[in-house]
């Protein structure tokens, strides 16, 4: 994550540096926790989703919290043979609404999850 992190500021710009690491870690365990203890266990939807909300509402960062939690939560649907369908002025609402907490992560989850398309071998 926190090359993903790196690259987006390279590639944006933005502020630098790490505002609350516990907030960062605590925000990529989301999805480790969720898979773990999740019941019913969560599908590819919930854990990006787990990613996004988490890393885009811990506000670890400087800045760039939306852009790394909108590419870590994509990259690991990508990983995991999912690719998200949607329209570009739709996810930048999106990721506003979730940075700004009128979402919650079962909503991101919902959001994704009426998005996604397997990705084709």
């Amino acid at each position: 994550m926190f090359a993903v992190h790196d690259k987006q500021l390279a590639v944006h710009g933005g502020l630098d540096g790490i505002r609350d690491l516990n907030a960062v870690e605590s925000a990529l365990h989301r999805a480790q926790n969720l898979d773990a203890y999740g019941k019913p266990g969560p599908d590819a939807a919930d854990l990006a989703a787990a990613y996004i909300f988490g890393i885009a509402t811990s506000h670890g960062f400087n800045e760039g919290n939306k852009r790394t939690s909108w590419v870590v939560g994509r990259l690991f649907l990508a990983i995991n043979d999912q690719k998200l369908v949607f329209d570009q002025l739709d996810a930048i609402y999106f990721m506003l609404a979730v940075a700004a907490g009128n979402m919650t992560q079962p909503q991101v989850a919902q959001w994704i999850r009426q998005r996604l398309v397997p990705s084709l071998p």
